[in-house]
Order: C-alpha cells, then sequence, then structure tokens
C-alpha cells in the first residue's frame, strides 16, 4: 500500500480537485492522509466530507508544511509515502507508474516523475532536468546538475520508503522553503533515487496561497542551517559535504548583496559555513568589508554571464 500524504492549508478552493485527482488514480491499494495544519478557511470540511473512505484527515495546530509532512508521516500505514500538496494535481496513471518504477529500480529509496506548472488549466512550463529526454533509471550526478540549475523532484512528485525517515530524518521544521529540497539532499546524499522524464504531475502557479508569490527570508531557507550537515554522518560524505557548504555559501551571497533588507541574516548565515572545504573566494566574500565582497560578487556575476 501507498500512503498519500497531503498537507492542507486554507486551500478550500483547490483541494477538492487535488483529492479527485487521488481518488481517480488508476492504482487503488492506498491511503489517503489529509494533515489540516489549523487552516482557518473551510478546507478541513470540504476535505472532511469528501465521499471517498479511504481519506482521513488528521487535525493539528499551525506549524507549517515540514510539521504537517512529519505528521503524515507519523500517520502513514504504507510501507511507501507518496506527498502531494494541496493545490498540486496528478495524471491517472501517475502511481501506477510510480509502482512500476518501484518495482524497475528497488534499489532506490525514493521514486521520482517529472512535473510541469500549470495557470488556469493551461500548461505554461515544463521543468528542465538535465537528463535526455524520456530518460527513466537510477540518477547518477545529482548533485552536479542541481548545481547547474536543474532538478528533478518536486514535494508532489516522489514516493519514499517510509523506513528511510529513520536514517535521514524527518523534514526540517524550521524551514518555510526548500524544505523538500532540503530533504531530497539528505536521502540522495544517502540512498540511490530514480526519475523517469515524463510529465505526470502538475504544479498550479495559479493556486492560492503559494509560497512562491511570498518574498523569501533567508532565515527560512535551507542555507541558514547550513551548520547542520556538520554532524559526523555528513562529514564522511566529503564530496557531499563540500558541495552543501559552496551550494550554501553561493545562495547567501545572493541574499547579501541583492537584498539589503537580509544582510543581518546573512552575515549569521555566513558564519556557519565550514570555509576549509570550499574555494577561497567565499571567505573573501563574507569576511572582508562589504563594499569589497561586493564589488567581488559583481565580478563573479559578469564571469559567469560570459561562459
Amino acid at each position: 500500500m501507498i500512503s498519500v500524504v497531503i498537507p492542507l492549508y486554507n486551500k478550500e478552493q483547490s483541494i477538492s480537485s487535488t483529492l479527485q485527482s487521488v481518488c481517480d488514480q488508476t492504482y487503488t491499494d492506498i491511503e489517503i492522509v489529509v494533515v489540516n495544519d489549523g487552516s482557518t478557511d473551510n478546507s478541513a470540511v470540504v476535505a472532511s466530507t469528501y465521499p471517498d473512505v479511504r481519506i482521513r484527515v488528521i487535525n493539528k495546530e499551525n506549524g507549517g508544511v515540514s510539521s504537517a509532512r512529519n505528521r503524515g508521516i507519523k500517520e502513514a500505514k504504507g510501507e511507501n509515502i507518496s506527498f502531494l500538496d494541496a493545490d498540486d494535481l496528478w495524471d491517472k496513471d501517475y502511481l501506477a507508474e510510480q509502482v512500476r518504477m518501484i518495482t524497475d529500480f528497488p534499489e532506490a529509496a525514493m521514486w521520482g516523475i517529472n512535473f510541469a506548472e500549470i495557470n488556469g488549466g493551461q500548461l505554461i512550463r515544463k521543468l528542465t532536468t538535465g537528463m535526455p529526454e524520456g530518460y527513466r533509471g537510477y540518477v547518477e550526478d545529482y548533485f552536479h546538475m542541481h548545481g547547474r540549475n536543474s532538478d528533478l523532484f518536486c514535494s508532489s512528485s516522489v514516493v519514499i520508503r517510509k523506513e528511510v525517515f529513520n536514517h535521514v530524518g524527518n523534514f526540517d521544521e524550521r524551514l518555510k522553503y526548500s524544505e523538500d529540497t532540503d530533504m531530497w539532499w539528505r536521502i540522495i546524499a544517502t540512498y540511490p533515487v530514480a526519475f523517469y522524464d515524463h510529465y505526470m504531475v502538475f504544479y498550479r502557479y495559479d493556486a492560492e496561497n503559494r509560497a512562491l508569490h511570498k518574498k523569501m527570508l533567508l532565515r527560512y531557507d535551507s542555507p541558514y542551517v547550513v551548520d547542520k550537515y556538520q554532524e559526523k554522518q555528513w562529514k564522511e560524505k566529503q564530496w557531499f559535504y563540500q558541495w552543501i557548504n559552496q551550494y550554501s555559501a553561493q545562495w547567501i551571497a545572493r541574499y547579501l548583496f541583492t537584498d539589503e533588507s537580509q544582510r543581518e541574516d546573512a552575515y549569521i548565515a555566513a558564519k556557519k559555513v565550514d570555509y576549509s572545504v570550499i574555494p577561497i573566494k567565499y571567505a573573501l566574500l563574507f569576511k572582508t568589508p562589504y563594499w569589497f565582497g561586493l564589488s567581488l560578487y559583481r565580478i563573479i556575476q559578469k564571469l559567469k554571464e560570459k561562459r
């Protein structure tokens, strides 16, 4: 059985169609765990009165999407968990294909299928993955691809073995953004994963209460907690430890030199980076006077544009 975990917060206009896309799945051995994260609208009422006996609604105080997903993991009865945001949609054969992926790539701990963005029901963007078109198999070099601004997984397009969370931990409840990516990093640094480049998940750009429509604050983004990766289990994965520090430094620099209002938080985050494993330019960006770091940052950006 697959447990479908849906975190729900103020999505009364979207949740019905999201639930319908789950109930219409051609693979039917599922349970649907809706975690109502303290919604202040009628979201919980819509979900709890939806006519499908496979739906369970769990009510909790508001704690954020990571808290809701973690509660869903705890409540899930299936050995595999599929997450779906309360405003996204699945193709009717999505879970059937995920079951085939689980069978075909049994060594993986996470399986992903490509996703696209829609607005008003119309396709507006297909996600660039860096993989060959139609690729279906194990992912060999995720971190190199992610560094080139491509990504393979989103919170509504993965199935994960439940036991994995016992080893890599749950979603980080300090984060409001990139909490899913932070989880993918921990899983991919520890286990094989598989991916299918076929669009079967649809991210509704126009849904209410979308996080992407709000200003991102560094204090709630993954680079702000980079120091958690200084634990032994991550330091021993030297290639990953170096990557996570460099990736975080790049994003901290972007916050620091492009948004004056976040300068203080950027300097706090910069102190959490391990500069001994990344190029010296990052130490120069953060440990020199601001005017010097800004000049260096602008030079680095111009050199990138010329590549």
